[in-house]
This record gives C-alpha cells, sequence and structure tokens, in this order.
C-alpha cells in the first residue's frame, strides 16, 4: 500500500464530524402526504377523530394568503385555537364552511356546529387517518397538473397555465386591497456552496402569498442584506423555510431555487 492510499483509507475511516452526521435536509413525506397539518388539539380527548387537513385540496382553489391572512389561520401548529364555536361563529373553517358560500358555482358544506351531537356529516373532516383511497385521489389530480421528482405537484408552473386559479378575495371574508406594486426580482448571492445563485421573485411570490404573509413576520426588513439567513436556519423552518420546508416543495429539490448551476462537484 502506497502512502497515498494509506492516507486516503485513514481520511475515509476516520469518523464524521458532528455536523456532517446531520442529515442535510429534513425528511420528506410523499407528495400525497406533504403539507399534511392534522388538527388535533381537542378532538381525540374528546373521542371524536382528528381533522386532517389537506394544503394540496384547497390550494387547488385559494391563495396562501387568503387562509394565513384573511381567514387568520397562524403559521405556527396548535396557534389559531380552532373549536367549534369559532367555526360556527364564521371564523376559521367557517369563514368559507358555513354552508350558504358560494365559491365558483359551489356551495361551500359547513363546518362544526357550536353545540349539538356528532353526526356522520362530521367525518367527511374529522376523519383520524387516511386509507389508500386518499393517495388514489391525490394522483388523480395530479395527472391533470405539471409534476416534477417524485410527484409533487409544480404549483408555480400550474398556475401560470391557468390550470389552477387561486382565488384572493371571498366576499365576506377578505377586504379589498390595492394590487401590489413591487414586481422585482433579487438576487441572493449563495457562498460557499456548489450551487447556483438564487433569484427571488417577488410577482410569483405575491401571486399566492401578497405580501402580508412574509412581513413583517417572516421577514421583518425589505432592505438589502438586513436580513441574515442561510440553509440551516431554512432547515429549522426559519425564513425561506417557514413555507419551503413542509408545504411549499420539498429543500431537496434544490434547483427550484438554485437555478443558476447544474448539479456536479467543480
Amino acid at each position: 500500500m502506497t502512502a497515498r492510499t494509506l492516507a486516503l483509507a485513514l481520511v475515509l475511516a476516520a469518523p464524521l464530524p458532528a455536523f456532517a452526521a446531520k442529515p442535510i435536509f429534513p425528511d420528506v413525506a410523499p407528495p400525497e402526504v406533504f403539507g399534511r397539518v392534522v388538527l388535533d388539539r381537542t378532538s381525540t380527548a374528546t373521542r371524536i377523530p382528528a381533522v386532517v387537513f389537506e394544503h394540496w385540496r384547497h390550494r387547488t382553489t385559494f391563495s396562501c394568503r387568503l387562509c394565513h391572512v384573511d381567514v387568520g389561520f397562524a403559521m405556527e401548529a396548535n396557534a389559531s385555537q380552532i373549536s367549534r364555536a369559532t367555526n360556527a361563529a364564521g371564523l376559521h373553517c367557517g369563514a368559507c364552511h358555513d354552508g350558504k358560500k358560494v365559491i365558483r358555482e359551489k356551495v361551500i358544506f359547513s363546518a362544526c356546529s357550536a353545540t349539538g351531537p356528532v353526526t356522520p356529516a362530521c367525518a367527511r373532516c374529522h376523519v383520524g387517518s387516511l386509507g389508500p383511497e386518499h393517495r388514489a385521489e391525490y394522483f388523480a389530480l395530479v395527472r391533470k397538473l405539471p409534476v416534477y421528482a417524485g410527484g409533487y405537484v409544480d404549483w408555480e408552473a400550474a398556475e401560470a397555465a391557468g390550470q389552477v386559479r387561486p382565488l384572493d378575495f371571498v366576499e365576506g371574508v377578505s377586504i379589498a386591497r390595492a394590487p401590489l406594486k413591487l414586481d422585482r426580482d433579487v438576487p441572493l448571492e449563495t457562498r460557499g456552496t456548489w450551487l447556483g445563485a438564487v433569484t427571488f421573485s417577488h410577482k410569483k411570490h405575491a401571486t399566492w402569498n401578497g405580501c402580508e404573509l412574509c412581513h413583517p413576520d417572516i421577514f421583518p426588513s425589505t432592505r438589502s442584506g438586513q436580513v441574515k439567513f442561510d440553509m440551516a436556519a431554512i432547515r429549522e423552518g426559519r425564513s425561506c423555510g417557514a413555507c419551503h420546508r413542509t408545504v411549499a416543495f420539498p429543500l431537496a429539490h434544490c434547483q427550484r431555487c438554485h437555478a443558476g448551476r447544474s448539479f456536479g462537484m467543480r
């Protein structure tokens, strides 16, 4: 064995440093599960199956901003305090699910009543868990929409092609507001990586998020260079990771953002 071969063998046999042993990306749920939120603050405790909320079902019709700004759903788990009483009062899910509101020529079924017994109608949301029919339903949808690696819907492409038209205003829920004036791409330089730079598009994000969903809660300042973030912060669910870790698209799909350079070591 030559000295060079021996040195290489010793390097390969050495234990990895602590930071290298950690996964680069968090575990990614299958596409039909990605973005799923289980609402079980009180359900199981009262012997009612939990509510399983699927972002992809609502994303075919509504913008993210409509639900998280106009309706007021928090971005953190259990922070919205959803209950039968709030739904019956026209808040949270009840803002649309009141049994009367018509959206795109369809009457939206009613959410919980404030009182009364559990009925079979409750099982429309309070499903507890989902079976294989749910996966089939998801892929029946995505056969009509553009997808990328792994079967995840490319919502940006679907919206650009007019295949989905996210509503950003619902009568009785939304407040009329002036359209976004800022339509500017922001270059984000990457350092210490072989991936290309990121170009942030306000136009693409405003279609779904508006301004209020990101500013000031996620990005306090709009001045260039004022907010410092990196992939470690994003992996922890901060900055871009507030959405791109769990619902927008998986972080492991690097070239969705780092489009400036193809994969491969330099």
